[in-house]
């Protein structure tokens, strides 16, 4: 049975763990402000998530890494000017 993420259970799983380490990267800069006191260790926790995303991105296409790319730069942004207090 095809699915959207292309011919195999393996390549959906590998795109599902980036669109997962996107959405747990953006949760943690989003605790910053609800946990000013864990700020460091969010912000660290959430840069290597960022990187753990751009491991799994090569993995993917080409055109796979292109649709991911716009969220990848606003995690990359939103971890840049999130202070670690």
């Amino acid at each position: 049975m095809p699915c959207r993420y292309g011919t195999s259970p393996d390549h959906r799983v590998r795109v599902e763990l980036v669109e997962a380490d996107l959405e747990i990267g953006f949760s943690l800069i989003d605790l910053v402000e609800a946990c000013p006191s864990e700020a460091a260790r969010l912000v660290s926790d959430a840069e290597e998530i960022y990187q753990d995303v751009l491991a799994r991105l090569q993995r993917l296409e080409n055109s796979e890494r292109r649709n991911f790319a716009q969220l990848v730069a606003e995690l990359r942004r939103a971890i840049d000017r999130t202070p670690p207090h």
